[in-house]
């Protein structure tokens, strides 16, 4: 008997999840932590390029290919559509293309390839810039209120400064695009497509929308801790609490499009305020 139920234990104990995934989640631990090390270390040292020519004066759009890069690498092993980074279908190969090979001697830069991409991505952008402006309609006013009275400006809000003298909508046009190609996309692209889908992994979530509170936070607290790299100051953790509604956005939509053009939309808020008000 003693020996039957000992047999009856083990097998259970092996049919748990948790403990039969367990070199696997110790894995994914590691490799997060190892490409993350990485990562902040390059952003560390190219942020110490300032005076440096050609790469100084870059070294923000050197930062956001770097995650980019390396969140599409590790994203494309673990399956580009398991880690939302296919961008609505922008980011698979076309299927015309892969099937039959004709159409890429007819165009070898690809440009017909990212024009049928694009058009079937349009759907799903245009749905998940829908779901980022709902969201914004409902964090975006009591952030305005919070941010002046906890900065108490004393001049009115002034627009001159926001867009230049004379203002200038393309000043906005050109912001908006900036933080949506050089900062939002590289950004939610590894904290949200890999980073996120990772650890979800390593803490062996049930949630395929990776909800679990220890997902949500470790992505919030790496995404904090690598704004130290650029500039060593404790008010750069604040972006902590943004990131837990970045993930949380991501693991909802399934795919970082959303999240992105919220990350995209706060900065332009932030900014917006910085300069009407404090500039």
């Amino acid at each position: 008997m003693a020996a039957r139920a000992h047999l009856v234990h083990a097998a259970a104990m092996s049919a748990r999840p948790d403990a039969a995934s367990m070199p696997e989640r110790t894995s994914a631990y590691r490799e997060v932590l190892a490409v993350y090390v990485v990562v902040w270390l390059l952003t560390f040292a190219l942020s110490q390029t300032e005076g440096v020519p050609i790469v100084g004066e870059h070294r923000g759009e050197l930062v956001g290919l770097l995650f980019l890069a390396v969140a599409m690498a590790m994203g494309a092993r673990m399956g580009l559509e398991r880690s939302g980074l296919t961008l609505g279908g922008l980011m698979l190969p076309d299927p015309e293309t892969a099937r039959a090979g004709a159409t890429r001697s007819r165009d070898p830069l690809g440009l017909l390839d990212l024009l049928r991409g694009i058009r079937a991505a349009l759907p799903s952008a245009l749905r998940e810039t829908g779901v980022a402006l709902l969201v914004g309609l409902v964090v975006f006013p009591p952030f305005v209120v919070g941010f002046y009275f906890y900065t108490r400006p004393v001049p009115p809000f002034s627009w001159d400064n926001v867009e230049g003298t004379p203002p200038q909508a393309w000043d906005l046009a050109q912001l908006l695009l900036a933080q949506l190609l050089v900062v939002a996309l590289p950004e939610e692209a590894f904290f949200g497509g890999y980073v996120q889908t990772r650890l979800a992994d390593a803490a062996h979530a049930t949630d395929p929308r990776l909800r679990t509170p220890s997902v949500l936070v470790g992505q919030a607290v790496l995404f904090a801790l690598v704004h130290l790299a650029s500039v060593l100051h404790v008010v750069r953790l604040a972006v902590f609490f943004p990131a837990l509604l970045f993930g949380l956005i991501r693991a909802k939509r399934g795919g970082i499009g959303a999240a992105l053009v919220f990350h995209a939309l706060c900065n332009m808020l932030s900014e917006v305020l910085t300069r009407g008000w404090l500039s």
